[in-house]
């Protein structure tokens, strides 16, 4: 008995120094609800110094809101709660069980011998059963069902023998359901687990940019180590009302059909939803290759993706330039759940730390629907109960406390942002299933791409009419304004007008201009893969369909008549576009030396139109 008694001793002492060796600084802070006494301080002291093997000092805080008797925190949260009455209980039923009670025959005989043993027994702080251990009942699939474990919190850190690692994911009256960080074959039915007293946390900071991560945070590229000391919690509860800013910074998305239709803000979340390869991540990587220059840190996450879709998109990042200011991070298909289900989360931890430094940062979820697959799976291995389409009934509270984390924070905050791009998957367009309503009620705004539109060439396939943006005008530019205002209204007459002509019905000469003009205004919103345009850009090609000046051009020449009239302004009139980029509006007199170079160029192209050889505009 004494052999087994030493040996449990020995082992909470290592569990003891595991928790120990994390410290920097050999300081560790004490809060507690009432004033402590200096000897129990001094116990405490003691028996961490010889836990650890080096002088540790105790720095005392009272917190009457504490809700324990008393927390020790050691290092980055890593927080034991210390409950000192529960231990002075323990203490005195020992001591009681292990005296002779013969003669005890009364009331007052057993409480005068209580009041003894309580005189005689001093609280004592019994550092090492901080470290919680429980047994491993069952393991597979990527969860680990554990007895014991009595204190530890929901979304704790675990250890599992062999340095493998798991989060507390169900807290039950008898067992811990747990998901694996780590190779479930290293662990066995029956070993050992203990507590870490902390919660999941992953590295952020600017080193971080430009590097391919897993879901820990961990550098998956071979470019080595990552090169920060910072760490943030995956989750953490989202900004307040108070904290944050109204949304009217744009953001600049390089897609001329979002930008003048359904214009994104810093600090918003948009969903992205459609059916399967019809443009959904083309969407969002045109728009990260958009913020080349603007200031923005980029985080793609993809979650449950293949190997090969994740290297095609980085190749499209790299060729472009844009890993310069980009953070990938995957989990592949055939990770452990663990890994899938922690991805989204630890990307927006990523993007928080720039938020709070007063930073901007935009986050690609790709996808949500994945995602809620992964926590479904996760959830029948853990036996919860289903609901609808089989997915929990939790599932919109995973999805809300990670999208309600984008914000854009007050200017005495930093006036930082943090901008959500979710992807979701639809089923044959079918936009009220369980997940994508879920996740438009918690977004401000959804673009819908249209597999019909995809079909007929029109791409990028979005929907405008079950496409919006709940931010609005708010937080679009004055000069996009100006023009994307007539061109909404061009659009929707021509929407309703071209219902009449599929059928047959004769219209007068004002509604064939309406056709006309609409059918143009469409082919310019059309936009190649992965081919961006500034804003000044964008502007000179909208003015020309809104005012007329394509009405004359061909359908088929429309192209043509973009690519070189963007070449045109660039190459005879820089000052204007430098001054719509710059002035984010359209001044009187650069309209009309915008207005002169349109009918200069829309006249000679027209003349030419019919020669084979490329168009060259006269100097």
């Amino acid at each position: 008995m004494a052999a087994m008694v030493q040996n449990q001793h020995t082992r909470d002492m290592s569990a003891l120094r595991r928790l120990l060796q994390g410290l920097r600084e050999p300081v560790v802070l004490l809060e507690s609800q009432l004033p402590l006494d200096p000897l129990l301080i001094g116990q405490l002291r003691e028996q961490l110094t010889a836990a650890a093997g080096r002088a540790i000092s105790v720095d005392v805080k009272v917190n009457p809101r504490l809700d324990v008797g008393a927390r020790l925190i050691l290092g980055r949260e890593k927080k034991l709660d210390l409950d000192l009455r529960q231990r002075l209980l323990d203490e005195l039923e020992s001591q009681f069980t292990a005296t002779k009670r013969a003669g005890l025959t009364t009331l007052d005989e057993t409480a005068a011998h209580l009041e003894r043993i309580i005189e005689k027994t001093e609280p004592r702080l019994r550092i090492e059963d901080l470290a919680d251990r429980g047994e491993v009942v069952q393991v597979g699939d990527g969860i680990a069902i554990v007895s014991g474990l009595r204190g530890v919190g929901a979304q704790e850190i675990v250890r599992f023998q062999h340095d493998v690692y798991g989060i507390a994911f169900n807290l039950l009256r008898d067992t811990v359901g747990c998901l694996l960080l780590g190779r479930e074959e290293e662990i066995e039915e029956g070993s050992l687990v203990e507590r870490t007293g902390h919660l999941m946390q992953v590295p952020v900071g600017k080193a971080l940019v430009g590097r391919i991560l897993n879901a820990l945070g961990l550098p998956i590229d071979g470019k080595g180590p990552v090169g920060t000391e910072k760490y943030r919690p995956a989750e953490r509860i989202a900004p307040g009302v108070v904290k944050r800013h109204p949304v009217i910074e744009p953001l600049h998305t390089g897609i001329k059909i979002i930008d003048a239709l359904v214009p994104l803000g810093r600090g918003q979340r948009e969903l992205i939803l459609g059916d399967r390869t019809i443009g959904k991540t083309t969407i969002a990587i045109d728009t990260i290759l958009s913020q080349k220059g603007a200031g923005v840190t980029c985080i793609y996450a993809a979650i449950g993706q293949k190997a090969s879709t994740v290297a095609r998109v980085v190749r499209a990042l790299q060729d472009r330039g844009a890993m310069e200011y980009t953070i990938v991070v995957v989990a592949f298909a055939d990770e452990a759940p663990a890994f899938r289900y922690l991805l989204p989360y630890a990307a927006c931890s990523m993007g928080e730390e720039l938020m709070d430094n007063g930073g901007h940062a935009l986050v690609v979820y790709d996808d949500l629907s994945k995602h809620a697959v992964t926590y479904r799976e996760i959830s029948s291995l853990l036996k919860r109960p289903i609901g609808r389409e089989a997915y929990p009934g939790d599932i919109f509270y995973i999805h809300a406390r990670l999208l309600e984390r984008a914000a854009r924070l007050r200017d005495d905050l930093g006036g930082g942002s943090l901008t959500a791009l979710p992807i979701v998957e639809t089923l044959a367009g079918d936009i009220s299933a369980f997940i994508p309503t879920n996740v438009i009620s918690i977004c401000d705004g959804q673009i819908f791409l249209d597999t019909g539109l995809f079909n007929e060439g029109f791409r990028p396939a979005m929907d405008v009419g079950l496409s919006v943006s709940r931010v609005g005008g708010m937080a679009q530019t004055r000069v996009m304004k100006k023009v994307a205002g007539r061109l909404r209204i061009d659009l929707a007459q021509y929407h309703e007008m071209a219902q009449f002509v599929k059928f047959g019905a004769e219209v007068d000469q004002a509604t064939l201009d309406q056709l006309t003009r609409g059918e143009r205004e469409r082919e310019v919103l059309k936009q190649e893969l992965h081919n961006p345009l500034s804003l000044e850009k964008q502007i000179a090609i909208l003015y020309a369909a809104v005012n007329g000046y394509l009405d004359t051009v061909p359908v088929e020449q429309v192209r043509a008549y973009e690519e070189q009239l963007l070449a045109f302004m660039e190459s005879r009139y820089p000052a204007v576009l430098q001054s719509i980029g710059e002035l984010k509006d359209l001044a009187e007199d650069a309209e009309k030396v915008l207005v002169q170079a349109m009918n200069r160029f829309t006249r000679d192209f027209l003349q030419q139109k019919e020669g084979s050889h490329q168009f060259t505009p006269a100097t």
